[in-house]
């Protein structure tokens, strides 16, 4: 996540200040909605670097390795259920 998002947040808050017409109620769900996003997709991003060491080998320790590759992947996308 960059910088931008949130200077040109921080401009419309003010020039909304300015105006008299602004809710931080508002505002506020703009800036939860606006990180949701991003850290989605960062943890699908890391998710899928997890999914990429996976082995495509089928015996005794691919098996093994894969099946801790596939849990690791699982809780990383499982925490953005909980």
């Amino acid at each position: 996540m960059s910088i931008d998002p949130v200077s040109r947040l921080e401009q419309a808050i003010d020039l909304a200040e300015m105006s008299h017409n602004v809710s931080l109620d508002g505002v506020r769900a703009a800036i939860e909605q606006h990180v949701a996003e991003a850290v989605a997709r960062e943890r699908e991003e890391c998710a899928k670097e997890c999914e990429d060491v996976a082995t495509p080998r089928w015996d005794e320790y691919a098996a093994s390795y894969n099946s801790a590759v596939f849990d690791c992947t699982a809780a990383i996308r499982a925490r953005g259920t909980t």
